[in-house]
């Protein structure tokens, strides 16, 4: 793995000093995350401990790819190195890298490297090597300057500047709009990203691409609805079999097959598809070729459900990193509510019990500090029927509990009684009879207030 380095810079914005890490390789088998770093342009870049101004550390750099035999070097024009410079530092991380080739895997490629002359110029060259085209990547910067201009504009003229650029918004737009966001949040433009995820929401609502995401998340919505409630009949002592024999019934639609692999994802385990195996060798020759057609999609559902599970523990990731870094972690939480889910808290819950046992007191206490504050923002944000749920379910006695129903108890219509059982849902599994004691006392009371 190549070595992360120790260096002090002066902030570009507020002249302070401060300590850096950084890397003058970039191998691209080694260190997959450096590559993905160099192409996000995170790498080398550091956040001020003062003021947080983003400052990316200049270093001559390489990167190398054996796979792809591809070597290259790049020495930053701002720092001002004579030729004889630029040749000594470039030749020193050339042989770096090949000192630590294995026997035998010295290849003619090693002898030419290629050079950019720019960040961005390396970066091309890693794209094209990638196989991303100039017309690929001409229509990535032309998503961005679209995206720029929205950004630029005044608030009474974003509708017609969509408008105008409709046939541009599509998947690739609202995917380049989400990885922009994501990398101010990083740098430390919580403003920007805040501005730029309001804007996607408004994209959404005023584009011929996000009325059909709109349709198709309601539509997907009832689908897993139907899928649900197929599950919840199979009741709770239902079996692999039981799983099996519901996907044969969906075996003809892939969304219900894909919302039922969302929603019991652990049943689709290993001994699951050895059981599939055994339907299949004893089926009938002409159900076979359907059953096999099942196990691969089921399969590859499975393998998306988990690949769709690790990117949101990595945006869980980046988001709490982000918050960590922060001088204002309220701003953060405030611009990215709708990204602050049972996978954020997840993350955010491990993190605290890893620097608990780590000993690492400051930032334990830092992020329990954002876990209480996302909670506090969270039942802010909540609708009052949960608020209230909430408040009854923390109060510090039965009695407590009670004399809070009884005094608020007629600010609510029907719909708490679907917002009780809905948190019932949810707390069943956490064998804790208290809760659920105050539940079922609230949902009487409220059955009986609301006739």
């Amino acid at each position: 793995m190549p070595k992360m380095l120790q260096a002090t810079i002066s902030c570009i914005q507020c002249r302070q000093p401060f300590r850096v890490s950084f890397q003058n390789v970039v191998d691209a088998k080694q260190d997959p995350q450096a590559k993905m770093r160099l192409l996000t342009g995170q790498l080398n870049l550091a956040q001020c401990p003062n003021c947080g101004a983003p400052n990316t550390m200049l270093t001559p750099l390489v990167y190398h790819d054996p796979a792809k035999e591809l070597l290259i070097t790049f020495v930053p024009m701002e720092l001002n190195l004579s030729k004889e410079a630029q040749e000594k530092a470039i030749g020193d991380l050339v042989r770096g890298v090949t000192s630590e080739l294995p026997q035998g895997a010295f290849k003619a490629y090693l002898l030419q490297p290629r050079q950019a002359l720019t960040m961005q110029g390396l970066i091309d060259q890693v794209l094209q090597a990638d196989g991303v085209t100039p017309e690929m990547m001409e229509a990535q910067r032309s998503r961005v300057r679209l995206i720029e201009s929205l950004l630029e504009a005044d608030d009474a003229d974003l509708p017609t500047l969509i408008q105008q650029n409709d046939a541009q918004i599509d998947s690739q737009f609202m995917q380049t709009m989400t990885l922009l966001a994501q990398r101010m949040l990083q740098e430390g433009r919580q403003a920007l990203a805040e501005r730029l995820v309001m804007l996607q929401n408004q994209v959404v609502e005023e584009s011929s691409f996000g009325q059909q995401l709109i349709e198709r998340a309601r539509v997907q919505e009832e689908v897993i609805q139907q899928v649900a409630e197929d599950v919840n009949a199979l009741g709770e002592t239902a079996d692999r079999p039981d799983f099996l024999r519901l996907a044969r019934q969906y075996a003809d639609s892939e969304e219900r097959l894909q919302a039922l692999v969302g929603l019991v994802r652990p049943a689709f385990d290993y001994q699951f598809f050895q059981e599939l195996q055994v339907v299949i060798g004893q089926a009938a020759a002409d159900e076979r070729p359907q059953l096999e057609a099942l196990r691969e999609k089921l399969l590859e559902l499975t393998s998306l459900a988990d690949q769709q599970a690790r990117a949101a523990l990595q945006d869980a990731a980046t988001l709490l990193q982000a918050l960590v870094n922060s001088e204002n972690p309220q701003e953060v939480i405030e611009a990215n509510l709708a990204l602050i889910d049972v996978t954020f808290m997840q993350v955010l819950s491990a993190n605290v019990q890893e620097a608990e046992r780590r000993g690492d007191a400051r930032m334990g206490e830092r992020l329990k500090a954002i876990y209480n504050l996302v909670v506090t923002m969270l039942q802010a944000n909540m609708p009052p029927e949960l608020q209230f749920i909430n408040e009854v379910l923390s109060a510090h006695s039965p009695d407590a509990a009670r004399d809070l129903i009884t005094r608020r108890i007629h600010e609510f219509d029907g719909e708490l009684l679907g917002a009780i059982d809905a948190v019932e849902d949810q707390v069943a599994d956490q064998n804790d009879p208290a809760m659920l004691e105050r539940l079922s006392l609230l949902r009487e009371a409220a059955a009986q207030a609301l006739g």
